[in-house]
């Protein structure tokens, strides 16, 4: 009986498992290293180097929230087999069924497995990459792969990680290829004309625009079940009578202040292409500033990129689902026609239709998910700091960073300032908001990092 035993433990050991599993801890070869003991700066470098590259290829905001949602679960999936509770989030999130299998009989070293991984994902998501940006993919993982190797790590264990980091891409990138992303990169739609019967619908001609990305609501969501789920309240019936809704919208915007305080949240919040990789680079950036200040560890920074990721992500899927449903035109478009010919706004304004507002919902989602990792805190955001903007209003103005009480406050911060600098319409800002805290709310009550 006592053989038969030995035997039935050592036949368990061969068993490999995914990283959600909750294995006895005599199961533990497999974490070695655990993944709380890597310094988060090695998930820094790759999120900013991704950054770097929105920014450098002008990627709009879409384009970037999907990069980010791809590389925040690449950065989770290559560290949650090294962590005891840690949950992989196949099967949680939509058509991502299976994770990558380990063998707990084996030693990984998690910093390998997430270059490797992030090396290998990477390419598949920076549009027009270049030659010398898949020179600077490899050497950053050449680079954290040899810094591990400092430690004493065998080559056995090298390969091992290699192995599995490789392996996990591949699960990836499966789902990156099948995401819809393809289907619509070459089709240009047919889009609605605007005329008499149609006045509310968004004007290319007024500043000589072309629409970016109007079926990008057709993408797979990674969370929220669909771009519809979370669909904003409608905008308000267009009008021209100076008493409804829509003309005391058009008024605000054309009647706000641009004070220099009003002026420095409009700037703050500008993240147009080139600048700051989107809203969604923005909040990435955010949080990447409180992981440091935290001196946060990898696993922990691999969620808090995964979370925000997936708010940026649906955020930005849900967001132009309904900016294509409504095809609302500009402030610019409509105050030129009924209040002021000569009116320009404080900021650029973005092509593509105005509700909702992409900043707005970032405001919404963004927060939220940081909030259920470091609580509604107060913070100073250096994104912009040193950074010169120009404006319709004039420029180079060099930009300072800005405190906030609160995240919250900071959310609605960036919602205000789609108003302020002219536009959006506050109705398409206030029902972004709220889309997106849906979004975000959607995240945090169907994933489990089990961490």
């Amino acid at each position: 009986m006592k053989k038969f035993i030995t035997l039935l433990f050592v036949a368990l050991l061969a068993i490999p498992f995914g990283c959600d599993k909750n294995s006895d801890p005599i199961f533990v070869r497999a974490r070695t290293h655990k993944a709380t003991k890597y310094e988060g700066r090695l998930a820094h470098e790759w999120m900013v180097m991704a950054s770097d590259m929105i920014k450098e290829n002008y990627l709009y905001g879409p384009q970037a929230a999907r990069i980010f949602g791809y590389l925040g679960l690449t950065a989770w999936e290559s560290v949650c087999f090294g962590l005891d509770d840690g949950k992989s989030l196949a099967g949680q999130i939509n058509d991502y069924p299976t994770p990558a299998q380990i063998d707990l009989n084996r030693e990984y070293d998690w910093g390998i497995v997430m270059c490797t991984a992030m090396k290998t994902v990477f390419p598949q998501l920076i549009e027009n990459i270049n030659n010398a940006q898949r020179s600077q993919v490899d050497v950053l993982a050449a680079l954290q792969e040899d810094e591990m190797m400092k430690n004493g790590i065998s080559e056995v264990v090298r390969q091992d990680s290699r192995d599995l980091g490789a392996r996990i891409a591949l699960q990836i990138n499966e789902r990156i290829r099948k995401d819809g992303r393809e289907l619509i990169r070459n089709i240009v739609p047919v889009i609605p004309n605007r005329d008499d019967s149609h006045k509310w619908y968004w004007d290319p001609a007024t500043l000589g625009q072309v629409p970016v990305e109007p079926l990008w609501g057709t993408l797979r969501t990674f969370v929220i079940d669909n771009a519809q789920a979370c669909e904003p309240n409608p905008p308000y019936p267009y009008s021209e009578s100076s008493t409804s809704d829509f003309y005391k919208d058009a008024l605000e915007v054309y009647n706000i202040e641009r004070t220099p305080s009003n002026k420095a949240i409009a700037y703050h919040w500008e993240n147009g292409v080139g600048r700051t990789s989107s809203p969604a680079g923005h909040w990435m950036n955010i949080a990447r500033q409180l992981l440091q200040q935290e001196d946060r560890n990898l696993a922990e920074c691999a969620k808090a990129y995964c979370l925000v990721g997936f708010a940026a992500a649906d955020g930005f899927t849900a967001c132009w689902f309904s900016k294509y449903k409504y095809f609302l035109l500009r402030p610019v478009t409509y105050i030129r026609e009924n209040i002021d010919p000569t009116w320009v706004p404080l900021l650029n304004t973005p092509p593509y239709p105005d509700y909702s507002s992409g900043s707005s919902v970032m405001g919404g989602a963004c927060p939220q998910v940081l909030i259920s990792l470091f609580g509604d805190i107060a913070f100073t955001d250096r994104t912009h700091l040193g950074s010169p903007l120009y404006t319709p209003d004039g420029g180079p103005f060099v930009l300072p960073e800005r405190s906030f009480t609160s995240l919250t406050q900071a959310g609605e911060d960036a919602m205000f300032s789609r108003v302020i600098g002219g536009v959006h319409f506050r109705r398409a800002c206030e029902e972004g908001l709220q889309s997106g805290r849906c979004v975000a709310n959607t995240i945090l009550a169907r994933t489990d990092f089990g961490f």
